[in-house]
């Protein structure tokens, strides 16, 4: 086997001995042994009694008893062999490509009053552009996601990328508000692709026992991405009042990528179902993320949705006068409360990055070395106690008009508990359906950014009509009854699956 650099493989079970050249043995069915019906799969030999025969056959992590799931090939050009840089040097390309997308949405936020100024128009019709963008964010997710796999994964983000960027000057460069609103569109609808393919990435290069890890790390990075908008938005405002500033930022950001990506990006796609031998030629690096090798060598959202509805409503509210009700805050102190949801996600992130695994484990050890998905549901219930009380914390102190503390400590918990939970569904949803890992990346992202969209047309206008604390307990109660729905899945998951039979494409 190649010399796999990954996080732990392990060639075979090392010390276990195995039948003599001399010795007629059968090789056992390594699909058969690792696949335990319904989803369950075998995931640590050591709390599994087999024959020796079927043990030897399976090829572990350097621990010698988690199972290496799927089972890596000899050839060094299949991903999961590839080295520990590679992988994460593609995995922050990726992320830092889906960190663009809702940077650019939530830097728009805090521009809607200067630019209402420059076109003569309200802030709330500038901000028609914005509610667009998110939806368009969603689209182009869907639109792209059957090019990732009937062209490449490498291709598609790069060359999105590059036109987002394009997309992006063209908005800072935008004299009036139908060419603004035009090509902010086309900026949503190309830049969401890293979000989309960020999951079949995940797929491609890492194992099973990996993926909760690094989805953790890719989530974190996007979902910060809301927050540092409009942060850096706010102090660029305060800073030069011109708000196509923030667009030269978010056009930088964009020029970086395009960067990352013809430095690091690499076309993950591997044949499984074919031997070495037949195997398509590699090629030039270049030609694989430009699409080129892959045209030569084929055959042919709620709880975010809240999330999206604080930073629309703070923007506005924390710029508002006193007099009329708001904080009155400028854009520097606006800006520094962006902090508070950017430490939540940190936090989420570092606290999941452990907890995710300690609870995969647990049920693990307790039921004979067997995985089933279902074990990923269990953060949902933790991070429910910290997204409910959040929301509600929010509300009582915008309706109460209470110190600006009070908001950033329901703001944070908020975001902590959407942080963690956010992973554990995505992990869910891709170990129930590991040959979908596109669909699932690009229907999630769809629910997200529609829910997104919806809300920016009515989260101000609910809250001034029946109060901060109805509107944000009545979202905290939406929480409520989707964390409801965990426990009928916990139970009837595996038999719905089973009963829905395999996915077919």
């Amino acid at each position: 086997m190649a010399n796999n650099k990954s996080e732990g493989v392990h060639s075979h079970v090392g010390d276990l001995q195995t039948p003599s050249a001399s010795e007629p043995a059968l090789e056992p069915d390594v699909a058969m042994i690792i696949d335990q019906g319904d989803g369950a799969v075998l995931f640590d030999v050591g709390a599994k009694n087999l024959e020796l025969g079927e043990a030897s056959a399976l090829r572990l992590a350097n621990d010698g008893h988690t199972v290496l799931i799927p089972q890596p090939s000899d050839d060094p050009n299949d991903p999961l062999n590839w080295s520990w840089w590679k992988k994460h040097s593609i995995l922050l390309t990726i992320a830092a490509c889906a960190f663009v997308a809702d940077f650019q949405a939530g830097a728009a936020a805090p521009c809607i009053v200067v630019q209402g100024v420059e076109w003569h128009i309200t802030p709330t019709h500038v901000n028609y552009a914005n509610n667009l963008n998110v939806l368009f964010v969603g689209i182009g997710g869907v639109v792209g996601m059957p090019f990732l796999f009937f062209w490449g994964r490498a291709p598609v983000v790069f060359w999105v990328t590059l036109c987002g960027t394009f997309f992006t000057l063209g908005c800072t460069l935008a004299p009036s508000f139908p060419v603004y609103y035009g090509m902010k569109a086309m900026q949503g609808f190309t830049l969401t692709a890293a979000q989309t393919a960020g999951l079949a990435f995940i797929q491609d290069m890492f194992f099973m026992h990996e993926q909760a890890r690094k989805i953790g790390l890719w989530t974190a990075v996007f979902l910060t991405s809301p927050y540092f908008g409009p942060l850096f938005g706010n102090f660029i405002l305060a800073g030069t009042g011109d708000w196509r500033n923030v667009y030269w930022l978010v056009f930088g950001i964009g020029c970086l990528d395009v960067l990352l990506c013809a430095l690091f990006l690499d076309e993950t796609w591997y044949r499984r179902d074919l031997p070495i031998e037949k195997q398509p030629a590699r090629g030039n690096r270049l030609l694989r993320i430009t699409g080129i090798w892959q045209i030569q060598v084929h055959d042919s959202g709620l709880t975010f949705m809240w999330g999206i509805g604080i930073n629309q409503t703070s923007s506005i509210l924390f710029v508002t006068p006193i007099a009329v009700g708001g904080y009155g805050f400028s854009q520097n102190a606006v800006g520094f409360l962006f902090f508070a949801p950017i430490v939540g996600v940190v936090l989420g992130e570092i606290f999941g990055h452990f907890f995710n695994d300690f609870v995969a484990g647990q049920y693990i050890r307790k039921h004979a070395g067997v995985f089933v998905p279902e074990a990923r549901l269990s953060p949902i219930y933790l991070a429910a106690l910290f997204e409910i009380p959040g929301l509600i914390i929010v509300g009582q102190a915008l309706g109460r008009h209470l110190n600006y503390s009070a908001i950033v400590v329901g703001w944070g918990m908020y975001v902590f508990g959407y942080m963690v939970a956010s992973v554990a569904i995505v992990a869910y949803v891709l170990d129930s359906y590991p040959t979908a890992s596109g669909e699932v990346s690009s229907f999630i992202n769809l629910a997200r950014t529609l829910a997104g969209f919806t809300v920016g047309y009515f989260q101000l206008q609910w809250a001034t009509k029946d109060g901060y604390a109805a509107s944000f307990g009545v979202q905290a109660a939406v929480v409520a009854i989707g964390v409801m729905i965990i426990p009928f899945i916990h139970i009837f998951g595996a038999r719905m699956r089973a009963k829905g039979g395999p996915l077919r494409f």
